[in-house]
């Protein structure tokens, strides 16, 4: 039976994943792969590493940002096939660790293994660049005039790549990330990157379900571009603009989970403060056995990517300003609020628990998200200490006390 406190430890660290595919591409020749930029105009960074025969892995390494820092206003990214994406993060390092979090000695400016997710080993606190694409969309493509992702000066950056080799010979994997700069007096709006995920992932096998989420702004910024992100059981994606008065109105759709197409918004989307951004996934499961969201091909991801201006560094990843939970998490099923938690009081293991909330009724969807978030983050903030220590039923009792009048409302939410 799941506590208050492991729910906590369950539903609390799903931001910033990366993520991966199963499918090999053909291998560019090095001329195709991507020049470095002119001197002055910014920098590449870069990953090569040799793969054996069948292995499935993901690497990283760390870089220092330059100490004059970057002002991005556009990337390119490529990579040689066989992999679903590249990504490169900021992290909060003021200097490279020595060791990872779990402590093991390394030197991290040097491409190595980190096959339980960069996360299990480093901590990550943004994403300036990425693709899914070897040769074409990026994350953050081109940005408008005067605008730029800012990295600060002497940042830590960890780029991370995810390769499987289905073949029967060693290949070598080169991948680029080109990051074009201005300078400081040209830049006039400081961009961000949405990188919403969805964590209530779960897929029943030989099953289908939907994985959905809404994410509400507190300020107005305009969207550049969106695209997607699912693994090989994602059969459809949309992307839905919601106004102030709850209409409804379809951005982005389509069926696919390689070969992701962008949607590029001329003009730029505008978002106003106390609109959301709502999206969903469709998977389809043809496997023997229950899916559930995570890090690897065998687990699933659903999110909504893409740059945006101006900054606001809460909303990337669907937190309010105070740094609490602002997404609302809907489920296609027909169970109610109580249920749901009911659910997740007895659940045996993380898909049972994800499906919990997938199998609860579209309408109680804003009392579930309340009650989830106060407690994903220990009382809306009012136990971390109660739960920073080893005092489970204190914890439990705060949590009780604090998220009293959450747990009111989802007892009394119906599916009606």
């Amino acid at each position: 039976m799941r506590t208050t406190t492991s729910l906590i430890a369950l539903l609390g660290a799903t931001a910033l994943f990366g993520c991966s595919s199963s499918s090999p591409t053909p291998q560019p020749s090095e001329d195709e792969i991507l020049a470095p930029p002119a001197e002055g105009t910014g920098v590449q960074y870069r990953m090569v590493s040799t793969l054996q025969p069948a292995q499935e892995i993901e690497r990283c390494q760390l870089f220092v940002a330059p100490p004059e820092g970057l002002n991005v206003n556009r990337e390119v990214v490529r990579f040689s096939g066989g992999s679903h994406h590249v990504l490169l993060y900021t992290t909060p390092y003021t200097s490279i660790p020595t060791e990872t979090r779990r402590g093991v000695a390394l030197d991290a400016t040097q491409v190595h293994d980190c096959n339980d997710g960069p996360q299990a080993d480093w901590e990550v606190n943004g994403v300036v660049a990425g693709s899914q694409s070897p040769d074409g969309n990026s994350f953050l493509g081109d940005l408008p005039d005067g605008v730029a992702l800012k990295v600060p000066p002497g940042t830590v950056l960890l780029m991370n790549t995810h390769y499987l080799n289905s073949s029967s010979n060693p290949i070598e994997t080169d991948a680029r990330i080109n990051l074009y700069t201005i300078a400081d007096d040209e830049v006039e709006v400081e961009a961000g990157m949405l990188f919403h995920y969805n964590p209530f992932i779960s897929v029943p096998a030989h099953g289908s379900s939907t994985a959905r989420m809404r994410c509400v702004t507190e300020n107005d910024i305009s969207v550049v571009r969106i695209q997607s992100h699912m693994h090989r059981r994602g059969v459809g994606y949309a992307a839905n603009k919601v106004a102030l008065d709850g209409t409804m109105t379809e951005l982005y759709a389509h069926d696919r989970w390689e070969g992701v197409p962008s949607k590029e918004f001329s003009p730029f989307l505008e978002v106003k403060a106390g609109e959301s951004l709502d999206y969903h996934c469709d998977f389809n499961n043809v496997e023997d056995r229950n899916i559930a969201q995570g890090l690897t091909t065998r687990d699933e991801m659903c999110m909504l990517i893409g740059p945006y201006f101006p900054r606001s560094p809460a909303y990337e990843n669907c937190r309010t300003e105070e740094g609490l939970e602002a997404a609302t998490w809907f489920g296609d099923g027909q169970t109610t609020c109580a249920q749901a938690f009911e659910c997740l009081g007895s659940a045996q293991d993380d898909a049972a628990a994800y499906g919990c909330v997938v199998n609860s009724c579209e309408s109680v969807g804003p009392q579930l998200s309340a009650a989830l978030a106060c407690q994903m983050t220990g009382g809306n903030g009012a136990c971390i200490e109660a739960c920073d220590g080893q005092d489970a039923e204190a914890c439990n009792t705060c949590i009780g006390t604090a998220c009293g009048a959450e747990m009111e409302a989802c007892q009394a939410a119906t599916c009606d």
